[in-house]
């Protein structure tokens, strides 16, 4: 375990996992918890200073009609804060913690930080709502939890960003998350946990955000998401563009995008 990153489990009682795990089953539109404060704010925002000096991170653009954003890529070199705090989420205790409010056993980490790590998003920056790939490109392990926890100071509605959980039939909003600093959603990963931050940021504001999956290797997968992708949901929301792509992925053949994918890969852009 991180010997930086001061964050006492030991604090919570039987009876605050008891709540923790109650609100994470009950949540709708499926099973996920949002906590305030359970890392030390001044940690937090050692983190967030890297942001700004990250020169050591290799970042991958992602920008298409669907999503605008940047995020680290897999198996770079982080900032020392930050990756005392990953350090910190792979370790025994908060997989433990993590176990035991979600219910999910030998949940397993990953250090490559496959579509994790640092996230960033900028001035218009948005993620229209989707369900995230369900297997490891590598592992083949099945995803089964996100921990998302947020960097953003003074974060208002009118700043944009907010995650928005959806169910599928119909659908439809049903859980909004302000992304302000500090707050941390323990997330459940599978075919129908649909979600998104489809309303734009603000101009000269930057949302910041650490990400964390979570794998098992003992539960198949019932659809047909592969190794990478990520599935868009189909709303009235859409805009022509984003209407556009989402036809081109359903008329495109899966080895094309795959292939567009690979290359879009080697070259740092974008993400199918």
């Amino acid at each position: 375990m991180s010997k930086s990153l001061r964050v006492n489990l030991d604090k919570f009682s039987a009876a605050d996992y008891e709540a923790f795990s109650t609100a994470y089953q009950n949540a709708s539109p499926y099973p996920h918890l949002v906590l305030e404060e359970l890392f030390p704010a001044d940690e937090l925002r050692n983190i967030l200073n890297e942001f700004g000096n990250s020169s050591s991170c290799r970042w991958r653009e992602y920008q298409t009609a669907l999503q605008n954003k940047r995020g680290t890529a897999a198996n770079t070199t982080l900032p020392p804060k930050t990756q005392d705090y990953f350090n910190f989420l792979y370790s025994g205790p908060f997989i433990r913690f993590l176990s035991r409010i979600t219910g999910i056993k030998n949940l397993i980490p990953d250090p490559e930080l496959h579509g994790a790590g640092m996230h960033e998003v900028g001035s218009g920056g948005r993620f229209q709502i989707h369900v995230d790939f369900l297997k490891h490109p590598r592992t083949g392990l099945r995803n089964r939890l996100a921990v998302i926890t947020y960097l953003n100071e003074k974060w208002t509605e009118e700043d944009g960003g907010a995650l928005e959980l959806w169910q599928l039939t119909p659908p439809r909003r049903v859980t909004t998350v302000l992304p302000v600093f500090g707050r941390t959603v323990i997330m459940e990963q599978s075919e129908v946990a649909a979600h998104g931050h489809p309303a734009p940021v603000r101009e000269q504001r930057l949302r910041r955000t650490i990400i964390a999956y979570f794998y098992t290797a003992d539960m198949p997968i019932k659809s047909e998401n592969d190794t990478l992708a990520t599935t868009y949901v189909q709303h009235s929301g859409y805009s022509l563009s984003q209407q556009a792509e989402l036809q081109l992925r359903r008329v495109t053949p899966r080895f094309i995008l795959d292939a567009i994918k690979i290359i879009h890969k080697a070259f740092g852009s974008l993400r199918y």
